[in-house]
């Protein structure tokens, strides 16, 4: 593919609020009606192309139920081929959030910035590194609260409901932490795992690398368990060459003369919310 494919997570309608706002502001959410015309623009450059039929992909990482906003334009973008990338606990029904929104949730709620984590013995950047069950074990020691079925995460009805309406569903890894600390052995039996669980519900042998990070090693591995395509980052996949390999970008809100094209939309966020996240 000549372009990197769009990769999404979370979609705000208006100001984004909470938790949402911490997403947003770490460039992780993007406002539904700049997306919508977007999307839109990338429909019409498809089919001006002469592209075939659901040949754009466009994909959503994470099982956030946001993309059902947009569930009703796919049905009239028929050059965009929307792509659900969900993580084997979520395939078999899971509605708990991931580590890190878990940790945006509390940091919501008690007003602290990500500034201020390492304070409290947390890095997001080594959560990153760590398993999923070591990151959750870390926040419960911390009296992180948990929230073992969000309605922000999509249900199995409503998968099996965007499956119905043309959506691919497909894999994001058996573990939502960077794989490459994996050994061989060991990536091979999870990625095996989640490659029988999105089989399972039908869905195709892709793979979204979690946190956007692979290496050879790791692809290889992929490709030897039975993942026909692979997608991460662009700025990771172009020292790979792979013919498997799908490069992606990040799409957040356009950025006009260094501004933030949203920027007055979010201007009456809570000043806690509005400090540097990064």
């Amino acid at each position: 593919m000549s372009a990197p494919v769009p990769c999404l997570h979370r979609v705000h309608v208006g100001e984004p609020h909470g938790a949402l706002a911490i997403h947003a502001a770490l460039g992780m959410s993007i406002g539904l009606e700049p997306l919508i015309a977007r999307l839109d623009t990338l429909h019409r450059r498809a089919k001006g192309e002469g592209r075939d039929l659901r040949s754009q992909l466009v994909t959503f990482d994470d099982g956030w139920a946001d993309p059902l906003h947009l569930a009703p334009h796919f049905d009239e973008w028929t050059h965009l081929q929307p792509v659900l990338f969900l993580t084997a606990r979520q395939l078999e029904g899971s509605q708990e959030l991931l580590p890190l929104p878990r940790l945006y949730e509390w940091c919501a709620q008690t007003q602290t910035p990500l500034a201020e984590l390492e304070r409290h013995g947390i890095s997001r950047l080594a959560m990153k590194l760590m398993p999923e069950k070591d990151q959750h074990q870390l926040l419960d020691t911390l009296g992180v609260p948990r929230s073992p079925c969000s309605p922000e995460v999509l249900s199995r009805e409503q998968i099996h409901e965007l499956a119905a309406r043309g959506w691919i569903i497909a894999s994001h890894a058996h573990d939502h932490c960077d794989l490459r600390g994996f050994d061989s052995d060991e990536l091979s039996t999870g990625l095996a795992a989640a490659l029988r669980s999105v089989s399972s519900v039908g869905g195709k042998p892709w793979l979204a690398w979690p946190e956007g990070r692979c290496c050879g090693r790791t692809c290889g591995v992929a490709a030897s368990v039975g993942f026909e395509l692979q997608f991460s980052l662009a700025q990771e996949t172009k020292t790979l060459e792979r013919s498997d390999l799908v490069p992606r970008e990040i799409y957040k809100e356009q950025v006009l003369n260094g501004h933030d094209a949203s920027r007055n939309e979010r201007r009456s966020r809570p000043n806690v919310l509005a400090k540097e996240f990064q």
